[in-house]
Parts: C-alpha cells; sequence; structure tokens
C-alpha cells in the first residue's frame, strides 16, 4: 500500500507523540506501509522545522532522524506531472504527487486547503489522519 503523508502530518508527529499524526508516522516507521514522498516536500518540511514559532518545541535530532528517513522513502524522481490545482497553490504537489505516483491514498490534516473535500484525487483516496488511522491502520 502507497500512502503519501502532508507534510502537516510529520510536524504534527514530531510536536505531540500521541495521536493519530503520530500513529501514521510510527506505522511508516514499523514498514506497515510504504511512503511516497519528494524533494519538495522534504524541503517543504525542513523549512517549517525552522519556523520560529516551532524553535525550542521541536527536538533538533529528531527533526534530523525524520529528515534522513524520509530519503529511505520512495522519492518521486524528477518533475511532477501536473493536472491537478489545489485552492491553496502551494498544495497542488500534493494532488499530482498522489495521482502521479498512484498511491492508494492521501493524508492531510489541513482543514483548511480544502484538499479533504475533494475526497479522491484520480484513484486516490484522500483521509483525513483519524481515518486512516481507524480505517486503514484499525488503531
Amino acid at each position: 500500500m502507497l500512502v503519501l503523508l502532508d507534510s502537516n502530518i510529520f510536524i504534527s508527529a514530531l510536536l505531540s507523540y500521541s495521536g493519530p499524526s503520530a500513529a501514521i508516522y510510527n506505522a511508516w516507521l514499523d514498514d506497515r506501509f510504504e511512503l511516497v514522498t519528494c524533494q519538495q516536500q522534504i524541503d517543504e518540511i525542513r523549512l517549517a522545522c525552522r519556523n520560529p514559532r516551532f524553535i525550542g518545541r521541536l527536538q533538533p535530532h529528531l527533526v534530523g532522524k525524520m529528515l534522513n528517513s524520509l530519503y529511505a522513502a520512495t522519492v518521486w524522481p524528477g518533475p511532477i506531472p501536473h493536472k491537478f490545482d489545489a485552492a491553496d497553490p502551494t498544495d497542488s504537489f500534493l494532488l499530482n504527487l498522489a495521482a502521479a505516483a498512484e498511491a492508494h491514498y492521501l493524508v492531510t490534516g489541513d482543514k483548511r486547503s480544502q484538499i479533504l473535500a475533494l475526497k479522491k484525487v484520480g484513484a486516490t483516496s484522500i483521509l483525513t489522519p483519524r481515518e486512516f488511522c481507524e480505517q486503514v491502520l484499525h488503531v
């Protein structure tokens, strides 16, 4: 099963060691699903972790461990084909990567982005972290 996690899932997992985002991150580390990502997302996570509102709240060694682990995931090679546009242009790459990689699921906790309202992009189902935990991971 191939899964694309929105960057907010990773940040949430670093901020709280319990809850759906942490459960999803740990399930990936335990090889319960295959993760797809891209360099753009890895850069986005790296930049978000440097945001002043997270300084002192994120442990640098855990951020580094996460970023290194992401390179062990399926990293999309090269440009991502552009077929879909999100209401927030910075989220368009998620829709396009999910479709291009033929991911089974796209998981996002961003309720403002309107991605969740789509429910699907191509053959990819779009779920909240809680839905993914309940429906897919059964936790």
